[in-house]
């Protein structure tokens, strides 16, 4: 489980963080206004990183910082003011990054930054270098980021890596390397991983003209020229895994229902369609109907509709949490059971059956009973169609046989 910690003595702007690690933080977050305090802390949690102010009253040099990082914490600094030999000396001791405390779009950079840098752990990168030096150079560098690294010493090496991988999300690759040099990498990758998909930084020598251009056109996101300075190679990765974040909200937006937060018609069948090319395994469609939703309305308006919705929807999503559930209509919900064959599929829809018939639904504030009809269907090497009408058949069945029980 992540964790934050922050260290802050003034009160203004310890609330100021509170606010917005609230805002943009879904993860416990823990405040000190001290290094005492700050050690208790410590001790008592693991953390995935800190945030930290430079300048305490019980450690006016730096020593939280240097505390944290000796703790093995990656670490954010916050500082009213730096100069050169201070900023070096922290990016030698290996701080993350720092943020200048100047004004308050500061402090949202400072937990918009922690916020990347959480999404970025465990989250898989490949570097292909052929020098030793900077392979080991970057990977310490990604790693401080919370990335899981991995590396290869020459383009065919990174490409079967990739191929082998569909979960690293970021490719840094230099130019000049032999048997497959950067451009022919990104063009062969891009065969296959999108830019919403991989992330892809570009690399070289400095003197190089044209190279970042030509890097961009075959299809990476971003470049850097070598020797690059620490902050520049840092906030090129960051902002470049913010964007590729920011695309994967919004489609996964663009997937989800927007009353009950599971997947919408859309997602359901594109999911569906991609199951269906499977001819190796048994899969099992349910379609779940609300039952009498219409008198729900009726006694309890619309809004009172909608709570019955939100409620149901989360009790299935509870129940099947590792499989997909969407909601296709208005109070229709479909559960797709992959590898899964009709028997089986029926165990588990008869229990939670039972399950939501016994449940106490609260709407506005009343409890009442819902339950709902269910209808299955058993497909392998079909179409989605015909899944779908035998689903439905099943589920008229159901209703017409009094509701409340599987078709």
């Amino acid at each position: 489980m992540q964790r934050v910690l922050v260290v802050e003595d003034s009160k203004v702007v310890q609330q100021v963080l509170r606010h917005l690690t609230a805002q943009y933080l879904d993860v416990a977050v823990d405040f000190a206004w001290s290094l005492a305090e700050c050690q208790e802390h410590v001790e008592k949690y693991d953390y995935s990183l800190a945030l930290v102010d430079l300048t305490l009253p019980d450690a006016p040099n730096g020593e939280v910082a240097k505390y944290t990082l000796s703790k093995a914490i990656p670490t954010v600094v916050l500082t009213s003011k730096i100069d050169e030999y201070k900023r070096q000396q922290m990016l030698e001791d290996g701080v993350v990054d720092y943020v200048i405390k100047d004004n308050r779009d500061s402090y949202h950079y400072a937990v918009k930054l922690v916020s990347q840098l959480l999404r970025n752990q465990g989250c898989k990168a490949l570097i292909a270098d052929d020098s030793m030096l900077s392979r080991s150079l970057m990977k310490q560098m990604l790693e401080k980021q919370l990335f899981d690294v991995t590396t290869a010493n020459d383009g065919q090496q990174a490409l079967e890596i990739l191929k082998a991988d569909p979960d690293i999300k970021l490719l840094m690759t230099d130019y000049a390397m032999p048997t497959m040099d950067g451009f022919e990498l990104v063009k062969a990758v891009r065969n296959f991983r999108g830019r919403d998909d991989l992330a892809v930084i570009g690399l070289s020598g400095a003197g190089k003209h044209g190279l970042s251009a030509r890097f961009i056109k075959y299809g990476a996101n971003d470049f850097l020229t070598k020797p690059f300075m620490n902050e520049e190679f840092h906030c090129r990765v960051l902002q470049t895994m913010e964007q590729l974040s920011l695309i994967a909200d919004i489609k996964e937006s663009a997937f989800r229902d927007h009353l009950t937060g599971l997947y919408n018609r859309r997602y359901f069948y594109q999911y569906a369609e991609k199951l269906l090319k499977n001819q190796n395994q048994n899969n099992t469609l349910a379609l779940l109907d609300v039952d009498f939703f219409k008198n729900i309305n009726d006694t309890f308006g619309h809004e009172g509709g909608d709570q019955a919705l939100k409620q149901v929807g989360s009790l299935i999503r509870s129940t099947f949490a590792n499989f997909t559930v969407a909601r296709v209509g208005g109070e229709e919900f479909a559960i797709v059971l992959p590898d899964i064959d009709l028997a089986r599929a029926r165990e588990y829809l008869e229990a939670f059956r039972k399950k939501m018939a016994s449940y106490d639904f609260s709407i506005s504030d009343k409890s009442c009973t819902i339950t709902a009809s269910i209808g299955l269907a058993e497909f392998q090497n079909t179409n989605l169609k015909d899944a779908m009408r035998v689903a439905d058949k099943a589920l008229y069945e159901a209703k017409s046989k009094g509701r409340n029980c599987i078709g």
